[in-house]
C-alpha cells in the first residue's frame, strides 16, 4: 500500500508532455470552420414566419397577443412603425369581419387608454393604446404597446384579408408610446447579434412560399448576389436612387429616392418621376397580350442595376379564373411633401429581389430571388 501511495504522488508531481496537432492544415481552413460554426449558431436563432400571398396584393402572417394567446393575421409593414389590431369594443362593422382582441380575456394585459389614430394611404383607423405580450415567430415579447382599433371604415379596410398591421420601419414614424415590434424582439436577445430581417415574396401563380425571416435571411431563397445600400434617413427604409432606364431612355431627377415598403403592392412614385416612366411604356393591355412588347425598366442604385422586366413590373390579378394585367408603375402627387421625387418600391420589386432590412448597420440588401 505504501508503494502504491508513493507511486501515485510521483505521478502527480511529474510532468507529462503530450504533442498537440491542429486538425486544420492551414489558418484559412481553421477560420473557415470558425465561420461555419458562427453561421450555424446564427441560423439556429433565425425564425421564419410564413406569409400568405393574396393575389400578389397582400402578404400577411400569424401572431398572437395576450395570455392565453389570441390569434391574428397581420401585414408586416416596412412602410410604417405602429402595431394595431381590431378591438372587441370596435363599433365599425368592418372589425367584425376580422379577429378582434379582447383584453378582458388576457391575464397579461396592461391598460393604457390613450387615444390614437393611424393614417395610411388607404385610409385612417383609430382607437386606444393597450399593452400585452406579443408572440411572433415563436418568440414571446412582453409589454408591447399597440393600438386597439375601434374605428375601421369599411370603404377603405373592408376588403383586406389581414386583421391589422405590425410596422417594421424606424422609431421616428411610431406614435409616442408605441412599441417597435422587431426592435423589442431583438432587444430580448433571442435573435443573437443579427439585427436584421428579410422578406421573400412569391409572385404570379406561385401563391405559397412567401416568408419573413427574423434575425437573418435564408440563403436558399436567392442567388446570393447581395448588394448593400446605406440608408439616408432613419424614418422609412429610404435610399438614394441614381436614375431609372426605360428601354434605352435614361430618366434622372435630382434628389431621387426610394422607399422599400412591403405594405405597398405596386411601384408608386412622385408624378415628376413616374410620369416620365409611364410616357415610355405602351399601354398595358388588360388581357396581358402585349407583355412581350413592353420595355424593360432598370432601377440603378449606387451604380448597381436592378432589372425589372414586364413580367416583374406588371401586376397580374387573377380572380375566378380570369387574369387582368395592370401597369405597376403608378404616379401620385408628392410635391411639397417629404416624399417629393420619391418612388415607393413595393411588393413588385421585393418579389423580384429578396430583400434584407439591416437595422444594425442601417442599410438594405438585395439579391436576385429564386
Amino acid at each position: 500500500k505504501a508503494f502504491l501511495c508513493f507511486g501515485l504522488i510521483g505521478l502527480v508531481l511529474s510532468q507529462v508532455s503530450l504533442p498537440i496537432f491542429s486538425i486544420y492544415d492551414t489558418p484559412d481552413a481553421a477560420y473557415a470552420h470558425f465561420k461555419r460554426l458562427k453561421v450555424r449558431e446564427q441560423l439556429l436563432k433565425n425564425s421564419n414566419v410564413p406569409l400568405t400571398n393574396y393575389l400578389d396584393a397582400q402578404y400577411y402572417g400569424p401572431v398572437t397577443i395576450g395570455t392565453p394567446p389570441q390569434n391574428f393575421l397581420l401585414t408586416f409593414d416596412t412602410g410604417s412603425s405602429d402595431i394595431w389590431v381590431p378591438s372587441s369594443s370596435c363599433y365599425s362593422t368592418t372589425c367584425h369581419l376580422h379577429n378582434q382582441y379582447n383584453h378582458s380575456k388576457s391575464t397579461t394585459y396592461v391598460a393604457n387608454g390613450k387615444k390614437v389614430a393611424f393614417d395610411y394611404g388607404q385610409g385612417e383607423v383609430s382607437g386606444f393604446l393597450s399593452m400585452d405580450t406579443l408572440t411572433w415567430g415563436g418568440y414571446s415579447v412582453p409589454n408591447v404597446t399597440f393600438g386597439e382599433i375601434t374605428y375601421m371604415p369599411g370603404s377603405e379596410w373592408g376588403s383586406d384579408k389581414n386583421d391589422g398591421l405590425l410596422g417594421m420601419a424606424w422609431p421616428s414614424l411610431a406614435c409616442a408610446e408605441c412599441t417597435l415590434g422587431f426592435s423589442k424582439l431583438f432587444g430580448t436577445g433571442v435573435l443573437g447579434t443579427n439585427n436584421t430581417f428579410a422578406f421573400y415574396l412569391t409572385s404570379g401563380d406561385l401563391q405559397t412560399g412567401s416568408v419573413l425571416t427574423l434575425g437573418g435571411y435564408d440563403s436558399t431563397l436567392s442567388k446570393n448576389d447581395w448588394h448593400w445600400h446605406d440608408l439616408i434617413s432613419e424614418t422609412y427604409w429610404l435610399i438614394n436612387l441614381d436614375y431609372i432606364t426605360v428601354g434605352t431612355s435614361k430618366i434622372a431627377v435630382s434628389g431621387m429616392k426610394g422607399i422599400l415598403d412591403t405594405g405597398t403592392t405596386l411601384l408608386v412614385g412622385d408624378q415628376t418621376v413616374v410620369n416620365q416612366i409611364l410616357a415610355k411604356i405602351p399601354t398595358v393591355k388588360e388581357n396581358c397580350s402585349n407583355l412581350s412588347k413592353l420595355p424593360n425598366v432598370t432601377v440603378t442604385i449606387d451604380g448597381i442595376n436592378y432589372l425589372l422586366t414586364p413580367q416583374n413590373y406588371v401586376w397580374k390579378v387573377t380572380s375566378e379564373g380570369q387574369t387582368q394585367c395592370i401597369n405597376g408603375w403608378q404616379a401620385e402627387d408628392f410635391s411639397g411633401s417629404p416624399l417629393a421625387n420619391t418612388i415607393i418600391l413595393g411588393d413588385l420589386f421585393i418579389s423580384t429581389y429578396y430583400t434584407q432590412f439591416d437595422m444594425g448597420n442601417k442599410r438594405l440588401g438585395f439579391a436576385t430571388a429564386v
